[in-house]
Order: C-alpha cells, then sequence, then structure tokens
C-alpha cells in the first residue's frame, strides 16, 4: 500500500533502484570505513579488547529493528518512513517528533561522516599533524560540495557512485584485515597485544570494560542502515525490496564490523589507541604495515567518508521530501528537479549545514572533542527513533499479533525486544553524557517541539489529523 498525503506532487523516480543497490546504498551510509576511523579509538578502551562481542550483541538489536522496518514498510510506503509509520499508527505528535529526531539525526551524521576526512587527507598529503583545524574544515567543505554535487544528479549516478567507492573501500579493509590476522593472531609481532580468551569476556581483558558501554559506541557503527527505507518510492518492488535490503545490511554490517574489530584492535596498547583516538584506524595501520603502506588505509576513510556523506545527504533529502509534502515543512524541502527528479534543493540545504555545523563543531571544540560529541548525540537519536520504530510494530498490530504464534514472535517479541534493548542503550546513553553533547541533544528537542506548534497551528497540516486506527485494517500486508 503506498498512501502519500498529497498525490498531486511531484514525484521521484520510481523503480530506479534494484535490490542490490538498495544495499550497498544502505551499506554505504553506515559506512564501515568512516564509522570505525571514528568510533575505533572509543570502542577498544571502553570494552577493553572486547568489542566483538558488543558488536555482535548490537547486531542482534539491529536485526530485530530492521525486521521492524520490514514489517511496516509492506504496509506503507513512503520516503518518510518511520515518522509516518508512527504518526498513523500511534500519535500524529509522536510521528512528528520522529521525523525530527531522523532529520537531527540524519544531519549529524552528516557531520560525524565528514569530520575524519580531515585527518585522512593530511594523511595522505604527508601532514605530521593530523589534527589540525584548518586542514578538517577545508577538506570538509571541498568534499563535502563534491557530494552534495552526485546526490543531486541523480538516483542512477548516486548508485553507480556507491558502487565504485564500495568496491575500493572494502578491499582496502579486507586486506588490512588479513595483516591484522597474520601480524596479532599468527607472527605475534612485538608492540602488539596477544589475543586472549578475555576478548569474548563482556568486561573484557582484566575486567575493565563493559559490554554496555560498547553497545553504545556500536549503535552509531550501524546507523544509517535503514537508507534503503527512504528510497522506496525509487526501488524496484517497492513493498518488499527495501525492508530486505534493510536486513541485508544489518546482517552483513554485523558480520564486518566484528571482523574488523577483532583482527585490528591488537595492533596496539589501550593506552597508545586513547592517545591517538581521533585517527585510531590510521594509526594501528601505520602499526601494522607502516608509512607509505598505512596511507592505504587514509585512502579507505576517504572513500567511505564520501559514500556515506552521499548517502546520508540522499536518506534526510527523502525524509525531508516527504514531511514537506505532507505540509510539516517548508514547501521548498518538497521540491523536486523536473530534470534529475530529485529533492535537489532540500539536498543543498543540507549539504550547506552540514559544512556550516562541521566548521562549528570544529572550532567550539578539539576535533577529538567533536569526535565524542557527535558520536554520543547521534548514536543516542538513531537508538531513540529505531526503538520507537520497533514499539510501534507491535502496537500497530495489536488486533492480530496474539493470532497465532508467528505473529507473537514476529509482530510482538521481536520488535519489542529490539525496542526495549535500543532505548535501554540510549537511556544509559544521555545520563553519561558530556555537557556539551547533552546541551546538543536538548538544544535538538526543543527545536523539534517549537516546529512541531509552528506545524500544527501555523500550518494546519492534514497530517495531526490522521486517525491512529488506520493500520489495524490491513494485517493482510504481514
Amino acid at each position: 500500500m503506498t498512501d502519500h498525503t498529497d498525490s498531486a506532487s511531484p514525484g521521484l523516480q520510481s523503480g530506479a533502484i534494484r535490490i542490490w543497490e538498495s544495499v550497498l546504498i544502505s551499506i554505504a551510509s553506515s559506512a564501515p570505513g568512516q564509522a570505525t576511523a571514528v568510533s575505533l579509538g572509543l570502542l577498544i578502551p571502553a570494552t577493553a579488547y572486547a568489542g566483538g562481542l558488543s558488536i555482535i550483541a548490537t547486531t542482534t538489536a539491529m536485526l530485530a529493528i530492521a525486521w521492524s522496518y520490514h514489517r511496516l514498510n509492506m504496509w506503507q510506503q513512503n520516503a518518510g518512513g518511520a515518522y509516518v509509520w508512527v504518526g498513523r499508527a500511534v500519535s500524529p505528535y509522536l510521528g512528528y517528533l520522529v521525523g525530527c529526531v531522523m532529520l537531527a539525526g540524519y544531519l549529524l551524521g552528516t557531520v560525524s561522516d565528514i569530520l575524519p576526512i580531515g585527518p585522512a587527507i593530511l594523511t595522505l598529503l604527508g601532514f605530521a599533524d593530523v589534527s589540525n583545524a584548518w586542514g578538517e574544515v577545508i577538506s570538509a567543505t571541498l568534499l563535502g560540495s563534491i557530494t552534495v554535487i552526485y546526490a543531486i544528479v541523480g538516483i542512477h549516478m548516486t548508485a553507480r557512485f556507491q558502487t565504485f567507492i564500495s568496491l575500493m573501500e572494502h578491499l582496502i579493509l579486507i586486506s588490512f584485515c588479513v595483516i591484522g590476522v597474520y601480524v596479532v593472531f599468527i607472527l605475534k609481532r612485538e608492540g602488539t597485544v596477544t589475543p586472549t580468551w578475555e576478548w569474548l569476556s563482556p568486561k573484557g581483558v582484566g575486567g575493565a570494560g563493559s559490554l554496555v558501554a560498547g553497545m553504545i559506541i556500536a549503535v552509531y557503527l550501524f546507523t544509517g542502515w535503514d537508507t534503503s527505507i527512504y528510497l522506496n518510492e525509487e526501488t524496484e518492488r517497492p513493498e518488499v525490496n527495501p525492508g530486505r535490503a534493510a536486513l541485508w545490511s544489518v546482517a552483513i554490517l554485523g558480520v564486518y564490523y566484528t571482523i574488523l574489530v577483532v583482527t585490528l584492535q591488537g595492533a596496539a596498547s589501550l593506552a597508545d589507541i586513547s592517545a591517538h583516538q581521533d585517527s585510531a584506524l590510521i594509526f594501528i595501520a601505520h602499526q601494522l604495515v607502516g608509512s607509505p603502506w598505512d596511507k592505504a588505509m587514509a585512502l579507505a576513510i576517504v572513500l567511505s567518508i564520501l559514500g556515506t556523506t552521499q548517502a546520508f545527504l540522499v536518506g534526510a533529502a527523502r525524509i525531508s521530501f516527504a514531511m514537506a509534502r505532507d505540509r510539516l515543512l517548508p514547501g521548498v524541502l518538497g521540491e523536486i528537479s523536473p530534470k534529475y527528479r530529485t529533492p535537489a534543493k532540500a539536498t543543498i540545504i543540507f549539504g550547506v549545514s552540514m559544512i556550516v555545523m562541521t566548521w562549528l563543531y570544529v572550532f567550539l571544540s578539539s576535533v577529538a572533542g567533536a569526535f565524542d560529541t557527535v558520536v554520543s548525540v547521534v548514536g543516542i537519536m538513531f537508538a531513540l527513533f529505531y526503538a520507537v520504530t520497533g514499539f510501534t510494530v507491535t502496537w500497530a498490530f495489536r488486533a492480530t499479533v496474539t493470532a497465532n504464534t508467528r505473529n507473537l514472535i514476529s509482530l510482538g517479541l521481536i520488535p519489542t525486544i529490539g525496542g526495549a534493548t535500543l532505548l535501554a542503550i540510549a537511556i544509559v546513553s544521555i545520563r553519561q553524557l558530556e555537557p556539551a553533547a547533552l546541551l546538543s541533544l536538548i538544544a535538538i528537542v526543543l527545536v523539534s517541539l517549537v516546529m512541531m506548534v509552528v506545524a500544527r497551528f501555523g500550518k494546519g497540516a492534514v497530517f495531526f489529523r490522521t486517525r491512529a486506527a488506520e493500520t489495524q485494517s490491513q494485517p493482510q500486508h504481514i
């Protein structure tokens, strides 16, 4: 069932994306190279080398949420995804707030995507100081502008760009995983950390780690796998392919991240990794292969950043397009380029916002401090709207959830357990936030509430008159 609030709105290019391209775009949104570059320096110390176990636990919860997305997408194919489902199944007010959190998460997600590009570019150019603030913002501005252009010129171009970048990025990352196994596990070279069974302990080596702390960081690693859902109006077989792509993406990412962390984390001590937190992946590559071969890892990070920044911009533009189509955001965000069949203006607006916010985060704190702040806030926002979406499945189909054992498991237990796990992670994360990150989160909530009041009483959007019982008549789609 596809039901767009404003059927007269100009449409996106339907059927343009095949399922394997949808999977690639979702994986690119999660960006193994970029995400690992940002979070590895946090994950290894937090878990005391038990990062692999945290990733496996987080993968299980994310698969439950991906399943929830698949089920809800079978009922309603809309570029707005979760905000539409929550709004129509639970409450339009909660749905609107979910939409705002989604947009904020994707906007800050692009900032977190682009932050590691400065150290990576400076490494490629041979600079000693890879935490230079000006190098960071200049690199982010130039390459961020390139990704905006690619995101505008069409979804076909986006898919081809992602395919090329993914092949190069993953070839380099897998090569370093093989080198890590040889150097750390087989050769046990001096200066590396010998693997032990404590790597599989929830508390890590010497009991110095925390499974929950690792899962908080691992949530950030997975953010973005849902991008395939926001492209459902442009995907072949939109009722099933986007959801299947989400499930495949989470499963592949879970295996991939576990391999990356386990094979690379033993290259250096906790103290050395913490000291190179803002460029941990490049530092580990240097420890494994030395210079100039470590520049290959810097190249993989740059490629990953280009891919994920573009994918996040594409996702954010589609969400804002859907909200503008529902008259929940300014109409300019809902305009489609007649030439490219993409929400070009929304893409430009989010691209410029990404670059401006990157400048602010870098110059108002250290580069490493910006990493910490953005990773914390992005992880929390994604965990929150993923959790709400999980609960929405059970609520939306509560009339049939107890009809048989299959429904009880697929519509009740799986989504609820996944949602509860991510909600618990979000709550723990909020309690541990640093002041800068907490202020960012509070500001996002306040701005969202103001926007909701304007949309409800200023624009009088029909979305707020949606009846929450609509999904109860649609059990045949599950």
